[in-house]
């Protein structure tokens, strides 16, 4: 009994000194998680993006109804759905850049089938794209990058003199990307 004792002993200290072993070892792996992470968010906050509100510029605009246009008109995007950054204006149709980067657009234009869907994404008057579209049903518009410079405008104008967009399928959107 004796010598079960012992080796009930000798087996209670080793357990002990496991646990306390594996305790010191999860501490340490837990610091050293805690340390990665550190890294990981000191070299974020000096690459500037990551986590950051600065490029916080996005917009979707609609027609609030169907609209014909003559060849230079401005698409009456009135209906704003989203406008983060308060950049695009309902009273020109226009988005003003708050600040110098790269920024996306993209327009799509439901077209009439009695009508041509040409399209143009004007930047400060003058065509940066254009699009060509045939008189059938279709969605006609384009995605493109763009550097705009503080204070440049972005808007959409029709191509042809018989331009005809229907309100409800029709969309113009952009958003800041750098």
């Amino acid at each position: 009994m004796k010598q079960d004792f012992k080796m009930l002993s000798f087996f209670l200290t080793l357990c002990s000194i496991s646990s306390m072993v594996a305790g010191k070892s999860l501490l340490a792996n837990l610091m050293k998680q805690a340390e990665t992470l550190q890294h990981g968010l000191d070299l974020a906050s000096k690459v500037g993006d990551i986590g950051s509100h600065r490029n916080d510029i996005a917009f979707t605009a609609v027609p609030s109804s169907s609209q014909s246009s003559s060849s230079g008109a401005v698409i009456r995007f009135n209906t704003v759905k989203i406008n983060h950054g308060n950049a695009f204006s309902t009273s020109n149709y226009r988005f003003t850049a708050p600040s110098a980067g790269l920024y996306v657009f993209s327009w799509s234009i439901s077209v009439h089938s009695s009508y041509n869907g040409n399209s143009r994404l004007m930047k400060d008057g003058s065509i940066y794209h254009q699009t060509h579209c045939q008189r059938t049903y279709q969605q006609c518009g384009s995605t493109i990058t763009i550097w705009l410079n503080k204070n440049n405008q972005v808007w959409v104008t029709s191509g042809v003199s018989s331009f005809y967009a229907l309100g409800t399928y029709s969309s113009f959107s952009g958003w800041k990307i750098h």
